[in-house]
């Protein structure tokens, strides 16, 4: 049996060199099997959903709870019967399975960059699920789709070095491209992380660069100014503690796996990942981040 990998982080000078897709597989394409060890059984790699709107709990551990998230997204995208819904930034697939589940007519399309991810999704696709390793902002599809849903790419859109009205710019032609996608009225349900009790400038010292490369948050205002044109804004949450919740239950599972993820892919590994969680909790915890969830109709 190979060996798996040694994973080396790389130092801030070639995280700038990224390009979008090598900043993506160098984060996810760790091996899947190494995130299965500290994942739900989805795979979900991104909040879960603890709480509703209200911050009524709906959930009491990690499974449970990111199957509320997907269950989410998926009454907020409100596919129609024998649709065509389309994930940006899919990850391993779960939102994809979770909508052909519903309704075994519909067909379930995901676009990632991640070459682990892709790979996973064409060994155990459902009938009706695709994936396409494709950059969403050179994506085209002669069908529109019904429904959209986007979990945790829109972090990955904005550089580092971009003023608020570059930042702005980006997200303005993505929400004009996925509307040149959709029918009219379709709905769209994203979830993101966002800077909250952060000033703007502050803000860009605050992401390190060697666990996200060519990447930078959103502020709410920036996703609001950006797809007003094209989209209407109908429902929003924003919470912290979502992530926080979820980043605590990480961090359990992986100190529980340390002696495989050692054995397996090196301590510096396994050290790499625990101090990133433990300070991305940190910054949910401290109000630099939150989570937020919109869903938006398509004008």
């Amino acid at each position: 049996m190979t060996k798996p990998q040694r994973f080396k982080p790389v130092d801030t000078a070639a995280a700038k060199k990224m390009s979008a897709a090598e900043a993506i597989q160098y984060h996810y394409d760790n091996d899947t099997r190494f995130f299965s060890l500290w994942l739900d059984p989805t795979l979900s790699y991104s909040s879960a959903r603890w709480r509703d709107g209200l911050g009524r709990p709906v959930a009491s551990d990690l499974a449970s709870a990111q199957r509320s998230k997907i269950d989410h997204h998926l009454d907020a995208a409100a596919l129609p019967k024998g649709g065509r819904l389309i994930d940006i930034g899919c990850g391993w697939g779960a939102v994809l399975e979770g909508a052909v589940a519903r309704d075994p007519s519909a067909s379930a399309l995901g676009l990632t960059l991640s070459r682990d991810q892709h790979a996973y999704i064409t060994h155990h696709a459902s009938p009706g699920v695709s994936a396409d390793l494709h950059d969403f902002f050179a994506f085209e599809s002669e069908t529109p789709f019904d429904a959209a849903i986007s979990v945790g790419a829109f972090e990955h859109f904005a550089r580092p070095e971009m003023d608020r009205a570059q930042k702005i710019a980006v997200y303005r032609t993505f929400f004009e491209r996925l509307a040149g996608l959709l029918n009219k009225g379709s709905r769209f349900s994203l979830q993101t992380i966002v800077w909250d009790a952060v000033e703007f400038e502050p803000s860009k010292s605050l992401l390190p660069e060697t666990v996200f490369p060519q990447s930078d948050l959103p502020f709410i205002e920036e996703v609001v100014a950006a797809s007003a044109e094209t989209f209407r804004l109908i429902y929003m949450e924003n919470d912290p503690d979502e992530y926080a919740m979820t980043l605590t239950a990480w961090i359990t599972n992986l100190k529980a796996a340390r002696e495989t993820v050692v054995g397996e892919w090196g301590e510096e590994k396994y050290d790499f990942f625990e101090r990133y969680l433990r300070q991305s909790r940190l910054g949910f915890k401290q109000r630099y981040n939150s989570l937020a969830r919109f869903v938006f109709v398509r004008r």
